[in-house]
């Protein structure tokens, strides 16, 4: 379902009036591409290589310099090759130098607030609901992940109104660890609502929690093949 058929400003304040009606449930919010932009932190990694290659590759600096947030991909891969990169050992040492620091503390801080989403958590606090950050982020980005919160004005974690749940290891698949949180998630109760912006892991929730509002953020995701289900609303930021 599209924001077109009800305002996006209806969508949220579904939500929000749920919870006015029943608080204390839950409501589930992923992190990257869905409440923060990482736009930026991919931008910071590309322009730090565009400056370690700038004397043997001159040329591929230059249009890694030059690309901007519309022009990003999901993978850093294809951002550089659709700037026109055809290099691929250059290719490959950029996934390496780019893996190396996307998920470092210190790049977090790069990112970004989708619009209107610090404020629509904090009402979801307002109106009694508990406000669940369950994210891919791994234990090892905790210290970043809650400064990035708390510089962006989001509800901090605090282990009672506002949870935050990181993978125990990095190497544990995304959707397994979403899987896994949904099961201790349900322990904690109903939930109001959930926003994803992968639609394999909106799914998920879907199907956890039925009775719940679910919303795919119109950002950028993997790209795997998956159509998000007939309930799944669709929304492009936070803003009421």
């Amino acid at each position: 379902m599209n924001a077109s058929a009800s305002t996006q400003k209806d969508l949220l304040d579904g939500v929000l009036d749920d919870l006015s009606a029943a608080p204390g449930r839950l409501v589930v919010f992923d992190l990257d591409d869905t409440v923060f932009s990482t736009n930026d932190r991919h931008l910071r990694i590309l322009r730090e290589y565009a400056e370690l290659v700038a004397a043997r590759a001159p040329r591929a600096a230059e249009r890694l310099r030059a690309v901007d947030r519309a022009a990003l991909r999901y993978q850093i891969v294809e951002t550089a090759r659709a700037a026109g990169v055809d290099d691929e050992a250059l290719i490959k040492d950029l996934r390496d130098f780019w893996f190396s620091r996307f998920f470092q503390n210190p790049y977090l801080l790069e990112d970004t607030v989708t619009p209107g989403a610090p404020e629509f958590c904090a009402a979801v606090v307002a109106r009694g609901g508990l406000v669940v950050y369950a994210t891919g982020r791994d234990e090892r980005m905790r210290e970043g992940t809650e400064q990035s919160l708390a510089r962006r004005g989001f509800p901090a974690p605090d282990g009672r109104a506002v949870l935050l749940q990181l993978k125990p290891r990095f190497d544990t698949p995304d959707l397994q660890f979403k899987t896994e949180a949904v099961a201790r998630l349900k322990e904690l109760g109903a939930a109001a609502a959930s926003f994803e912006n992968e639609p394999l892991h909106v799914n998920l929730f879907r199907d956890a929690f039925p009775e719940g509002r679910h919303f795919l953020l119109e950002t950028k995701h993997s790209g795997r093949p998956v159509t998000p289900h007939p309930d799944v609303l669709r929304i492009r930021d936070f803003r009421r």
